[in-house]
């Protein structure tokens, strides 16, 4: 029997991974060649989300208005996803201008009250189509359980 055919062998195939395609009609198009969200497995990537109306269109109010848009908009990819804000693990804020921080962050404590995702912030030259605020995220699809580590079990030595 030919190995490298391992499909046609029942069980062969245990390092499969299923790659599906995410996309919320509850927003904006991508605006480029990419997808909103990929989940492979149990891991949901989600692309940089703009704060950007269901037509497109940059809401107004500058980086604290698009913040809460683009926020909102996470979550319809995240619910599409099969996750949620909570199952949300790791987001990358990217700002225009670093003097939006302040308000960009007392809008992103309003969606991540508590068991906050580890982050990172950056200032970036240019946003597309002129954007004050970018977020993206990885999250997790699936049932989830939230538990909490202290120090490392082996320092107790």
């Amino acid at each position: 029997m030919d190995s490298s055919n391992n499909e046609a062998v029942p069980g062969c195939n245990k390092h499969r991974v299923t790659k599906t395609i995410v996309t919320s009609p509850e927003i904006y198009k991508p605006v480029g060649p990419y997808s909103q969200a990929i989940l492979a497995d149990k891991t949901l990537y989600i692309s940089g989300v703009l704060g950007m109306d269901p037509q497109a269109q940059l809401v107004c109010g500058g980086a604290e208005a698009q913040a809460k848009q683009a926020l909102d908009n996470l979550k319809h990819i995240l619910e599409a996803g099969g996750s949620s804000l909570a199952g949300v693990i790791k987001t990358t804020i990217l700002l225009l201008n670093m003097d939006d921080f302040q308000a960009v962050n007392q809008v992103y404590a309003q969606y991540f009250p508590k068991d906050c995702p580890a982050r990172a912030t950056y200032q970036v030259a240019k946003l597309p189509l002129g954007a004050a605020v970018e977020i993206e995220a990885i999250a997790l699809s699936g049932d989830l359980v939230i538990a909490e580590a202290g120090p490392c079990p082996c320092a107790r030595i």
